[in-house]
This record gives structure tokens, C-alpha cells and sequence, in this order.
């Protein structure tokens, strides 16, 4: 694939124009990459909510949790007296 007109480097390299392909199509490729990456945030909030609900649900409520977390602080106390006695 050629991307200029020319024969030759020699000569003013500023008259051979872009050396590049898709010319003037940059902003069209930054739009796209700015919706895939928008794109891929909501994805991955959606995951990310659908596995906090899914844990949520296999380890019960707040009130469940909150109790159990109080339940495990007693333990801790008592096993940090055990160790200082």
C-alpha cells in the first residue's frame, strides 16, 4: 500500500503531503475508541453490581452480616486476653 505519490525521498519532504493512511479519519477513531471505552465502564459497573448483589445474597443481609461481624469481634477479644495471660 503506497501512501503518497512519489518516486523518490529526494527532495523537499514537506511537498510529499501525510505518509501516513486514513488521512483526516483521526477524529472519526477517537470517537470510536471514546465509545468503547464508555462502552466497557458500563459493562463492567453492570458486572461488577450483578456479582455485589449475587454475594450479597449468598451471605445474607446487613443485619445478618453486622451481627456476625460483632460476633467475630468478641472471639477476637477474647483470644487477644488469652494471649496476654
Amino acid at each position: 500500500m503506497t501512501t503518497g505519490s512519489f518516486a523518490s525521498w529526494t527532495g523537499n519532504v514537506a511537498d510529499l503531503g501525510p505518509l501516513y493512511p486514513f488521512v483526516g479519519s483521526e477524529w472519526f477513531f477517537v470517537v470510536v475508541a471514546f465509545i468503547v471505552w464508555m462502552l466497557w465502564h458500563i459493562i463492567q459497573i453492570r458486572m461488577e453490581l450483578r456479582q455485589y448483589k449475587e454475594h450479597s445474597e449468598a451471605h445474607g443481609d446487613r443485619d445478618s452480616l453486622t451481627q456476625i461481624m460483632a460476633r467475630e469481634e468478641v472471639i477476637v477479644k477474647k483470644q487477644a486476653r488469652r494471649e496476654m495471660a
